[in-house]
């Protein structure tokens, strides 16, 4: 998993603004202790980010909001946090990403729809009771249109997710 991390700085009226690194999860008490300020009182803002989800944070984001993120993020199946990037333009966020991940269907190694449908051949239980010969005459590039018709589908490095 990527670094998760957080630089706070203090809002407060001081000769020195005070900041710090945080990783995620931040505990609430070390928060206090090392920036001076409480964790719900919104006297901090975040200055600096290390996390795969920086576009849900911005820069009043609080650390409760901080830490659900987090752990929703941590909640993705392996596959999904990886193509985070790929994925996440037809969500809007993590949170929603970890609703809808539940109805994606990943296709490892597939990088177009040609190789989704070649795996769906060799793989999926519909298409076992085709012999070797029958696979070798189907009609597959058929069975790509279809399956473009009727899907929609986001590529990433690892592989196709069905959407």
């Amino acid at each position: 998993m990527e670094e998760c991390s957080v630089l706070i700085e203090s809002t407060l009226p001081a000769e020195d603004k005070t900041s710090r690194w945080f990783n995620l999860p931040i505990d609430y008490e070390l928060f206090r202790d090392l920036l001076g300020v409480e964790a719900d009182s919104g006297d901090y803002q975040i200055i600096d980010m290390k996390l795969p989800f920086a576009g849900d944070i911005v820069r009043t984001t609080s650390v409760r909001r901080l830490n659900k993120l987090y752990f929703a993020y941590t909640e993705l199946p392996p596959e999904v946090q990886q193509a985070y990037n790929d994925l996440i333009p037809y969500c809007g966020g993590v949170e929603n990403l970890l609703q809808k991940s539940e109805e994606f269907r990943f296709y490892p190694e597939c990088h177009s729809i040609m190789d989704v449908a070649r795996y769906r051949l060799e793989h999926n239980i519909e298409f076992s009771a085709l012999s070797e010969k029958g696979k070798k005459y189907f009609n597959l590039e058929a069975y790509t249109q279809e399956l473009e018709e009727t899907g929609r589908y986001a590529v990433s490095e690892n592989g196709m997710f069905k959407l």
